[in-house]
């Protein structure tokens, strides 16, 4: 089994680093999976950096989280893709875990457990309340994961189109319903990761809202916000709700 691990940047120097060691650390055999870091064009040291731990680094000019997942996933050559945000560290037993579950041939869609690993009492909380809320709701048969570290068959994750690149926000969410209409996914807690809360250190509440609404309206209508931007991006709590239209610049 052959894993692709894809994870999209953006001026991401200051995570990128500790990220990409996380998972070459892992307790897995190095020949059995590879690193592709999908870069929208960073203007900081984003891409030298990785380019020391990656097997491929790919820049495309586009920005969006789904379009540089996808356009990873353009490049990769595994069996099962994973998909990690730039500021998640992973155990060490991470890809064991995920290769154990993928052992079963129905199974095309993982979700791995987050927990934070800094922030205040808030910030904590948001991030596991999340996943107490993804048991749940994947319990009664709908899959909603977030895209912090996620695993899909490639098969799976082609025959469905990926990511779609139309939503800056729940995107993560949107594939994890479409793709589970055609095969088994699971949440697996026992595939631990570790995220910053740095989304949350400005802004907090008018973040998590903005999140709770975008998805809320994902559910009912098939939409969200078209942008979603970076958290060192913000200047006021307002920018979030500002629904901008077309590329990001």
């Amino acid at each position: 089994m052959k894993f692709s691990i894809i994870i999209p940047t953006y001026n991401e120097e200051a995570n990128i680093e500790e990220c990409l060691q996380s998972i070459l650390s892992q307790n897995y055999p190095r020949n059995d999976f590879e690193i592709i870091v999908s870069d929208g064009s960073s203007s900081d040291r984003t891409v030298p950096i990785a380019q020391q731990y990656a097997d491929k680094v790919v820049v495309d000019s586009k920005r969006g989280i789904a379009h540089g997942r996808n356009f990873g996933a353009q490049h990769a050559s595994g069996e099962i893709l994973i998909f990690v945000d730039c500021d998640v560290f992973l155990r060490n037993d991470f890809l064991n875990e995920c290769s154990a579950k993928f052992q079963d041939k129905e199974l095309i869609g993982l979700c791995g457990k987050a927990t934070p690993r800094d922030g205040n009492f808030f910030a904590r909380l948001v991030y596991y309340g999340t996943y107490y809320l993804v048991r749940i709701f994947s319990f009664f048969g709908l899959p909603l994961y977030p895209g912090m570290c996620v695993a899909y068959r490639r098969t799976a994750f082609e025959k469905v189109g990926g990511f779609r690149e139309d939503l800056g926000i729940s995107e993560d969410i949107d594939l994890s319903k479409r793709i589970s209409k055609i095969g088994k996914c699971i949440v697996h807690s026992r595939a631990k990761a570790f995220v910053s809360t740095r989304r949350l250190r400005k802004y907090g509440l008018s973040t998590v809202l903005f999140h709770i609404w975008n998805d809320l309206k994902y559910l009912f209508t098939g939409n969200s916000a078209s942008v979603y931007p970076k958290a060192e991006e913000l200047h006021s709590w307002t920018d979030l709700w500002k629904h901008q239209k077309g590329k990001i610049r």
